[in-house]
């Protein structure tokens, strides 16, 4: 009798085993994955009608960076991108007068799944704080603008897009995704730091995907050249910073010129790695591992016997 009562007990164990066991080889192996980073930086910038400066595609890993410049009497412009493959990186662009400028980085990865089983990727990242700003100064329009465009494997539909104008006249436009804390006031757009994940799916064993991250800053102008500074205090830096009524363009002569401006920038403080780092601002690049079918297999009967054996006992 004392046997038959200890036999219930023991199969329970042994399929409570089962199911432990089952389980254990859901979580036990490891998570990895081989990535291969690449790094473009390029850098544009016109005055007036004179020839378009242009520096890069500079790509020197780990690091890569592109700065180009033009100026003529009553106009200046600055394009510049740059960036390291532990992070950060940024697109800037500004200018002066009449002239046209970009920023532009491009940082992509080749992610291959070694781990030895397939797993679930999942893609994070940060969007750093940025701004734009564009004044009109003595008259003319002009306008300052980022885009952002993360692509899979070629695609042109993008994972992730978000984009945005401000106009010389203080009109405002946007694209694809709003990034956090976003603020419009007059000619000036700003923007706090966004985080975002993208779920890239499960990738089998061996199989290999790629992301690209296209950045870009892109500043305008075609504003008047005033004179006697009418429309300035006479300290602008020159720079496309749009604050004050103007920027003026000669300091000390009488009487000076000045004229509008447009800046544009954007950035992230990046990192990327095959595990979560202790905390933002950071990309990585998380995995969790999908169940072989014969492991789905095995935790499914250990469960069916479980309810087998549990509605023998109410019988």
């Amino acid at each position: 009798m004392q046997g038959s009562l200890l036999r219930p007990q023991l199969l329970a164990r042994k399929q409570l085993a089962i199911i432990l066991a089952s389980l254990g080889m859901l979580t036990s192996l490891p998570a990895a994955a081989t990535v291969v980073d690449g790094l473009s930086a390029q850098g544009m910038a016109q005055v007036g009608v004179t020839p378009v400066q242009v520096s890069g595609p500079n790509t020197s890993l780990p690091y890569a960076s592109a700065n180009a410049t033009a100026s003529d009497a009553d106009s200046n412009a600055s394009g510049d991108a740059w960036g390291h493959a532990n992070g950060p990186y940024r697109a800037s662009a500004d200018g002066v007068g009449v002239f046209d400028s970009t920023g532009h980085f491009i940082r992509s990865w080749s992610i291959t799944n070694d781990s030895g089983v397939a797993q679930h990727y999942a893609f994070n990242f940060f969007i750093y704080y940025g701004s734009m700003s564009t004044d009109p100064g003595a008259g003319g329009t002009g306008y300052a603008e980022y885009a952002v465009n993360i692509n899979r494997d070629g695609s042109s539909t993008p994972l992730f897009s978000s984009s945005a104008r401000i106009a010389s006249n203080g009109d405002l436009t946007r694209g694809g995704s709003e990034l956090d804390g976003a603020s419009h006031s007059g000619t000036s757009y700003s923007w706090g730091g966004t985080y975002v994940n993208i779920d890239l799916g499960i990738l089998g064993i061996g199989e290999s995907t790629s992301v690209v991250y296209d950045l870009v800053s892109h500043a305008y102008g075609d504003f008047t050249i005033g004179t006697g500074c009418s429309g300035g205090d006479g300290y602008g830096d020159g720079y496309g910073d749009g604050y004050g009524d103007g920027v003026a363009l000669a300091l000390a002569v009488s009487p000076c010129t000045y004229t509008g401006s447009s800046y544009s920038s954007l950035g992230d403080p990046d990192n990327l790695n095959t595990t979560p780092l202790p905390g933002p601002p950071a990309i990585v690049l998380t995995a969790v591992q999908v169940p072989e079918p014969a492991t789905v297999g095995l935790l499914g009967m250990g469960l069916a016997a479980l309810g087998l054996r549990r509605r023998r006992q109410r019988g």
